[in-house]
């Protein structure tokens, strides 16, 4: 009697194949060694500079500590305190961030939408004012708030000019005046952050097809016509991203505030960032500094779901 030889289809080969393969391998892959191999230095580093000094901060924020000193946990009584204490002018502080924020952020959205707008046409020297737009951005912070700390001293341009001019009987003090220092304040982020803005949405207008406008303006659409019903939707992802950011670094701007106002006067100008330094490095309370920057991140995390639900809806 003949033995049967046994032979294996493709299918039962292929079933024997995974059969031999590991539960890690099945779900990382075969390359997955080599994956871990390539991204273990990137996570390390996120670890070692952002994801453990957060999670430092929030446990520091349960605790009073002073520099140099050991902390001891006290739970919640640094948040406690920044609603109860009026002492500490969180309420304050955290309404001018707000202020701030919002004013910069349509200051600069309108501003920006209008240089790239410009920008965008075939106009004499356009890279020469393209260059010269982005100018703001390059400058260092510091240098920045030096050079309009100057241009609003009572020495300075502005209220030379206002002398010079007679347009006013004294000085404007602009720092200085409880009633313009938040304005005066805000123009300044709006200078040093509309090229940002500007940048991003010349380059989405340079993306949209042309043909798009030339069928618009055949069919008799006006300009404004064209820049609401083109112009508008192609940049809803580009705002939607530009305005993350732009949020981001401005409701956490510290070193303009602190080099023009220092929080001044009156305190009419102090913003969360600019408090949390002041009671964590001068103040020496590096657990109530923590506490107060940790009331920011809720609002980071909602704003940041929001708008990545947003794009990847539109996606």
């Amino acid at each position: 009697m003949a033995r049967a030889e046994t032979t294996y289809t493709p299918s039962t080969t292929k079933g024997l194949a995974v059969g031999r393969t590991s539960p890690v391998r099945r779900l990382l892959g075969s390359d997955w060694r080599l994956g871990w191999l390539l991204v273990g230095p990137v996570f390390l580093i996120l670890m070692g500079l952002l994801i453990y000094p957060f999670f430092d901060a929030i446990l520091l924020s349960f605790q009073e500590r002073f520099i140099g000193k050991s902390g001891h946990w006290i739970g919640v009584k640094n948040y406690t305190d920044l609603f109860t204490n009026a002492n500490t002018h969180f309420a304050k502080a955290a309404w001018n961030t707000v202020a701030i924020t919002g004013g910069a952020e349509i200051g600069k959205f309108a501003i920006g939408m209008a240089m790239a707008c410009v920008l965008n046409q075939q106009i004499r020297a356009r890279n020469l004012w393209r260059g010269l737009m982005f100018l703001p951005w390059a400058v260092p912070a510091v240098v920045t708030a030096y050079a309009w700390r100057f241009l609003f001293d009572t020495s300075g341009p502005i209220n030379g000019a206002i002398a010079q001019f007679h347009l006013r009987d004294d000085y404007i003090y602009f720092f200085n005046d409880a009633k313009i220092a938040l304005p005066a304040l805000i123009l300044v982020v709006i200078w040093s952050g509309t090229p940002f803005w500007t940048m991003n949405f010349l380059a989405g207008m340079q993306a949209i097809p042309a043909d798009l406008y030339e069928a618009a303006e055949l069919d008799g659409a006006s300009t404004f016509q064209r820049f609401l019903y083109i112009t508008m939707p192609s940049l809803k992802h580009v705002i939607l991203v530009t305005a993350l950011l732009s949020t981001i670094w401005t409701s956490a701007n510290l070193v303009q505030i602190l080099v023009l106002t220092g929080g001044g006067p009156n305190y009419s100008t102090m913003t969360l960032p600019l408090l949390a330094y002041l009671v964590a490095i001068p103040g020496t309370r590096l657990g109530g500094g923590a506490a107060i920057a940790m009331t920011m991140v809720p609002a980071y995390l909602v704003l940041v779901y929001f708008l990545t639900r947003q794009m990847l809806r539109q996606e």
